[in-house]
């Protein structure tokens, strides 16, 4: 499976956040779901088909928006 983990997310309006600036960044369809798990963090899952630059760009998009970063 093609996931990314978030640190920071601890609630829904996070993976709302997440969701929205990735879509303004044209990544919507990349996006299977994004999830919460323990201790402030989330799982983005990921088309099996995104490529790693895609994967790249979706890392860099997360990591700009404050509080949230790619670990």
């Amino acid at each position: 499976m093609n996931t990314l983990t978030v640190q920071g997310m601890h609630c829904d309006a996070c993976k709302k956040i997440i969701r929205m600036e990735l879509d303004d960044a044209g990544l919507a369809e990349q996006i299977v779901d994004i999830e919460l798990l323990p201790d402030e963090r989330g799982c983005i899952t990921l088309q099996e088909s995104t490529s790693p630059e895609t994967k790249d760009h979706i890392t860099t998009v997360v990591n700009a928006i404050e509080g949230y970063s790619v670990v």
